[in-house]
C-alpha cells in the first residue's frame, strides 16, 4: 500500500470490526489513508476505529449492515460528508453458513412437515452485499476530484474449490469471483474504478473456533502474506489491474488468470459479450475490445493462410479452397506479385499483411475462424543474417501472428506450423536454430497466451522431398567422369527421417483434417507425413524413378559448411540431430493420422512426389 503519505485518500473497509477487515483498515490508516471501520458490533466498530485515532479525525466507525442496501447508502453517505472523497473500498464483510442446508435432523419429517426457511444471511452479506457495495462505490467514486477509484473484494479459496462443511459460503464465494471478473473491465473502462479479489485459504479468525488445531501454520495464509495481495491492486498507480483474482496462500500470491477454455472455441464464444444484448441490457454499448458487434456472418467459414505464395501456405490454399462450407484468405505482404495475382485469378481472397506489422495482422485476420501460421526462417539466413539473428526475427514473426490471431475473438482454431528442438531434445548437445526458435514458439504461445494455446494444434514438417529438384544442396547432381549422380550430405545414410511428401497437398490434407477433428487436436501435435525412411532408401528410389544411378555419399558438417556457408552447417545440425534421435517421435502429445481421419490413400509421399518431378531431373 506505498511508502508515501496519501494524506487525503479515502478508504471503507466493510466487516472491519475484527479479523482480515480490521488488519487491513490498520495498514491503510498507517500509509495516510482515512478509514471508514464498519459493521454491525458497534462496540468492537468504536474500538478499532478509537485505536486507530481517537480524535475520529482520519477513522470513524459507522455503523452497518452490508445486506441492506439502506444501511450500505448511509455508510457511503456519511464518508462522503465527513471527507467528500472516496478512493478505496474493500469489501470484506461476509459470516460463513449460519445453519445446515442439509436438514439432517429432520429426515423423519413427515411429509407435510415443510423444512424451515433457510438463513441465508450468509449470501445476502457476501453476494448481495457486494453487489451493493460495487452500485455504491461506483457512483461516489464517479464524483472523485479526479474520477475512479479501487474496489477490492475478499474472496476465498473454497469458492474455487467445494468444501463441503460451508456448502452456502461456498456459493457465495464462487459468486463473489464471478462478479468481479464480469465486472471489473466494464467498470474501469467506463469509469475507471478497477474491481479485484484477494482469496485466501485458511486464516486465523473469529469466524470459526480452533483454527490452530484444524490447519497446520503451513496450511494457513501469513497474515503478511495476505496483506500483500491487498496492497498489489492498492498500490496499483496506473489502475489497470481489473477483473482479477488472486490467491493468497501461505507465504505468496498466486495469480489465477482466466479459467481456461476448457471446450475451446465453444467455451471461447459462451462468455463472448454480444454488443446487442449488452445496450439491451444496459442502456450503452459495452465497448470491450472482444465484444461482439454485431451477429457472426453466416456464410462460409474462412481460413486465413501466412505465407499462401510459398512451399506450405500454398498447399493449405490448394486443398482448403476446394472444403465445402470453407473459403480462403490469403495473406501475402505483396499482393501484387505473381503468385498471389495467380491466387486472386482463381477466385481466392488475397489480402496484404506484414509478419512484422501486428496491426497489419489483425486487420488481416478479421472475422476469420482459423489460421494457418508459417514463418520462414531461411528466407532472413538467406538475405545475410546469422543463424541466430536469424531465429530471433523469426521468433518475434511468429508471436506477433500468434497475438493477432489471440485479438480476434472469432478464431476458433489456429494451426502452427512447427519442429521439435534440437537443443531441448539433445540436451544443449545439437542446436539446430531453424528448429529451436519454431519451438520457442511453441513454448511461449502456452505461457503468454493460454487462451490462443487452448485452440491450438502444432503441425510437424519434416522433409521436403522437393528439395531433391529445388534445393541446391539436396539436389543430386551429375559426376562429369562416369555420369553417375552424387548427393553429398553429412549424414549417415541409413539415419531415417520424417518425409512430408508433396508439399503442394500434405499440408492442405491435415490442415482441413485438424480443422474436422475440431476440438479433439486442440493442444496436440501432428507429424504431417506417414514415412519415415532413410537417406539410402531415397536415393535409391530417385534413382528407379528418374533412371539415373545415384550414389549416396557421406561428408561432414565442416565440409559441407565450407561448400554451401551457414545453410550447410544449419542442415548439418539438423541431420546430426536425426541420428542422436527420432526427433518426431509421437508421444501422448500427439493426435495420430488415424485419429485426424487423414486417408492414406490421399496422401503423396516421397515416390509420388518425385513420379510428379521426373521431368524436372
Amino acid at each position: 500500500m506505498g511508502s508515501t503519505q496519501e494524506a487525503q485518500k479515502v478508504a471503507i473497509v466493510t466487516g472491519s470490526t475484527s479479523g482480515i477487515g480490521s488488519w487491513v483498515a490498520e495498514r491503510l490508516h498507517k500509509r495516510g489513508y482515512r478509514v471508514a471501520i464498519t459493521g454491525r458490533r458497534e462496540k468492537e466498530g468504536q474500538a478499532v476505529a478509537s485505536a486507530l485515532d481517537a480524535s475520529g479525525n482520519t477513522a470513524i466507525y459507522v455503523p452497518t449492515d452490508v445486506a441492506s442496501y439502506a444501511s450500505q447508502s448511509n455508510l457511503f453517505k456519511t464518508v462522503w460528508q465527513k471527507w467528500g472523497r472516496l478512493d478505496v473500498v474493500v469489501s470484506n464483510a461476509g459470516p460463513i453458513d449460519q445453519d445446515s442446508k442439509h436438514n439432517f435432523a429432520l429426515r423423519n419429517a413427515a411429509i407435510d412437515d415443510i423444512p424451515p426457511e433457510p438463513n441465508t444471511i450468509c449470501t445476502d452479506i457476501h453476494y448481495k452485499g457486494l453487489i451493493y457495495a460495487t452500485i455504491l462505490s461506483r457512483h461516489f467514486m464517479r464524483h472523485n476530484p479526479v474520477p475512479g477509484g479501487k474496489i477490492v473484494v475478499t474472496g476465498s479459496l473454497i469458492g474455487i474449490y467445494p468444501c463441503a462443511t460451508f456448502p452456502e459460503y461456498c456459493g457465495a464465494k464462487a459468486g463473489v469471483h464471478q462478479w468481479v471478473r464480469t465486472m471489473g473491465p466494464i467498470s474501469r473502462l467506463k469509469d475507471n474504478i478497477t474491481i479485484n479479489c484477494v482469496m485466501p485459504g485458511g486464516v486465523d479468525t473469529p469466524a470459526m473456533p480452533g483454527f490452530s488445531v484444524a490447519f497446520r501454520p503451513e496450511q494457513m495464509t501469513q497474515r503478511e502474506n495476505l496483506l500483500s495481495a491487498y496492497d498489489l491492486f492498492i498500490n496499483d498507480e496506473e489502475n489497470i489491474r481489473t477483473g482479477e483474482c488472486v490467491e493468497a496462500a501461505h507465504d505468496r500470491i498466486v495469480e489465477w488468470g482466466h479459467p481456461p477454455y476448457k471446450s475451446g472455441a465453444f467455451a471461447k464464444r459462451t462468455e463472448k459479450v454480444y454488443e446487442p444484448w449488452f445496450e439491451m441490457v444496459h442502456g450503452e454499448r459495452s465497448g470491450l475490445p472482444n465484444a461482439l458487434p454485431s451477429p457472426p456472418h453466416t456464410g462460409d467459414r474462412i481460413i486465413a493462410v501466412t505465407g499462401a505464395t510459398g512451399s506450405q501456405g500454398g498447399g493449405v490454399v490448394n486443398i482448403m479452397k476446394k472444403v465445402p462450407g470453407w473459403r480462403v484468405r490469403a495473406i501475402t505482404r505483396n499482393p501484387a506479385s505473381e503468385a498471389a495475382q495467380k491466387l486472386a485469378a482463381e477466385g481466392i481472397e488475397v489480402v496484404q499483411a506484414s509478419f512484422d506489422d501486428e496491426d497489419s495482422l489483425v486487420k488481416a485476420f478479421d472475422s476469420v475462424n482459423a489460421v494457418f501460421a508459417v514463418t520462414n526462417w531461411w528466407e532472413h539466413l538467406f538475405t545475410g543474417k546469422t543463424q541466430e539473428e536469424s531465429g530471433l526475427i523469426e521468433e518475434e514473426q511468429a508471436m506477433k501472428i500468434a497475438r493477432a490471431a489471440a485479438a480476434t475473438f472469432t478464431v476458433e482454431h489456429f494451426i502452427w506450423s512447427t519442429t521439435p528442438s534440437g537443443t531441448l531434445k539433445t540436451g544443449g548437445k545439437i542446436p539446430v536454430p531453424h528448429m529451436d526458435y519454431k519451438a520457442k514458439v511453441d513454448v511461449r504461445i502456452k505461457t503468454e497466451l493460454p487462451d490462443l494455446a487452448a485452440i491450438t494444434t502444432y503441425l510437424y514438417f519434416g522433409y521436403y522431398p522437393q528439395n531433391m529438384a529445388f534445393f541446391p544442396l539436396i539436389k543430386p547432381i551429375q559426376h562429369p567422369g562416369n555420369g553417375q549422380w552424387i548427393q553429398a550430405m553429412p549424414t549417415n545414410p541409413n539415419a531415417k527421417i520424417l518425409l512430408s511428401g508433396d508439399m503442394t497437398v500434405n499440408p492442405g490434407i491435415w490442415v482441413r483434417q485438424v480443422l474436422a477433428t475440431g476440438y479433439k487436436a486442440y493442444g496436440k501435435y501432428a507429424n504431417v507425413a506417414l514415412e519415415k525412411w532413410t537417406f539410402q532408401q531415397m536415393i535409391d528410389e530417385w534413382s528407379a524413378i528418374t533412371g539415373k544411378k545415384g550414389v549416396f555419399m557421406e561428408t561432414t558438417v565442416d565440409a559441407w559448411a565450407q561448400l554451401w556457408g551457414p545453410a550447410g552447417a544449419e542442415l548439418g545440425a539438423q541431420f546430426k540431430f536425426g541420428e542422436f534421435c527420432d526427433p518426431w517421435e509421437e508421444t501422448d502429445e500427439f493426435i495420430s493420422p488415424a485419429e485426424l481421419g487423414i486417408d492414406e490413400k490421399e496422401v503423396v509421399g516421397f515416390k509420388g512426389t518425385i513420379e510428379g518431378l521426373k521431368q524436372l531431373f
